[in-house]
């Protein structure tokens, strides 16, 4: 009589298998739940870092030609122009923000909007917050992501500035106040 070894045995049963891959498919959705978790609140971290980048590019422009003499191309506040000081602003319809800069060889001290007064322009185009100097024909994007800007003479020598500033799900609103700088004497 010849005795039958039972053979070793290869592979998995598909119980086992089957435990196996439920087990694996339960680990990955805890994975990915919180992964998720933790995803979401730095997106949205980035969301709001994105509009204050923007609101503060916007708001040092605006300083910039607010502050009583005229910025340049790059922002930065030309000094020693004594023919280029703030005179007056103005916000045609409410949705742009005129600033005149008296000029040429004798500043009256009074706004004449055109030439050769310097006239600087604020309004939103195309999501953007842009810049136009209308005397040297030029126009730069102060801010991105706008979705509206209102300009509202406050009567006493103030102007209210709105800016809100849209970023895909989220939207932030910024109220700047500013003085009318003192003229020149």
């Amino acid at each position: 009589m010849t005795r039958r070894y039972a053979r070793p045995r290869r592979g998995f049963t598909v119980l086992e298998i089957s435990i196996a891959t439920g087990l694996l498919a339960l680990l990955a959705m805890l994975i990915s739940a919180v992964w998720a978790g933790f995803g979401r609140p730095s997106a949205e971290a980035d969301r709001r870092a994105r509009l204050a980048i923007e609101a503060n590019l916007a708001a040092a422009a605006l300083a910039a030609d607010l502050g009583g003499g005229i910025a340049d191309e790059s922002g930065q506040r030309l000094e020693g122009k004594s023919s280029l000081r703030f005179v007056d602003w103005k916000e045609p319809g409410g949705t742009q923000l005129w600033l005149c800069f008296d000029g040429g060889p004798s500043p009256n001290g009074q706004p004449d909007w055109g030439p050769p007064d310097t006239v600087i322009v604020y309004q939103v185009e195309a999501g953007m917050l842009v810049r136009q100097d209308q005397n040297a024909n030029t126009s730069r994007s102060v801010a991105a992501d706008v979705a509206g800007f209102g300009a509202v003479d406050l009567g006493d020598g103030r102007v209210q500035i709105t800016l809100t500033l849209a970023f895909r799900d989220l939207s932030e609103t910024f109220t700047i106040i500013a003085l009318k700088p003192p003229l020149p004497t």
